[in-house]
């Protein structure tokens, strides 16, 4: 069970972030701008950890809804809606894996963020956010997120784990040890 309040502040934390330091981090392609997504990388170390399914769904929809009311996505909830799906996807398939690893990190949050932003991508060009024919270009600025993220995810677990007690009352499975 996650510790709420613990968590909310970790999200007020994790948008501060976001939207300041992590700015520094940003790289200029040409794509466009593309950096990493710390929030996800949140998302997925709360999916690796949380004891259910429902509070990494949860814990993934507040996490997108703060993004959603950053501005980042759209305002709409579809953020929250991907990012609890994600990581209520992510709490299915943590038992076959090493979880603590950093390799396996990297790539659920790989899958993750392709997952998401993926998609998110594709909602654009549907709804005409985008056009039709700026799409190749914006799946490809959404892999690069995503192989961004996934390369900082490690370190943002490792920071994250010394919290692990504080936002979580009961770990997950093999981590009650």
């Amino acid at each position: 069970m996650i510790r709420w309040v613990y968590f909310l502040i970790l999200v007020y934390v994790a948008v501060v972030l976001q939207t300041t330091v992590v700015q520094v981090l940003w790289l200029r392609t040409a794509l466009g701008y593309v950096g990493p997504e710390l929030l996800a990388s949140v998302a997925v170390f709360v999916a690796l950890s949380a004891r259910s399914g429902t509070d990494a769904a949860l814990a993934g929809w507040v996490l997108g809804f703060a993004l959603d009311l950053t501005g980042s996505g759209g305002g709409m909830g579809l953020l929250a809606l991907l990012y609890a799906a994600g990581g209520a996807g992510l709490c299915r398939v943590r038992e076959a894996v090493f979880r603590d690893r950093a390799g396996t990190q990297v790539l659920l949050a790989l899958l993750f963020c392709l997952f998401v932003y993926q998609l998110w991508t594709a909602y654009d060009v549907l709804s005409g956010q985008i056009a039709r024919a700026q799409w190749p270009r914006q799946a490809l600025r959404a892999a690069a997120l995503a192989a961004y993220t996934a390369v900082l995810t490690p370190l943002v677990c490792a920071g994250l784990k010394r919290l692990r007690r504080l936002l979580l009352v009961t770990p997950s499975g093999r981590e009650r040890r």
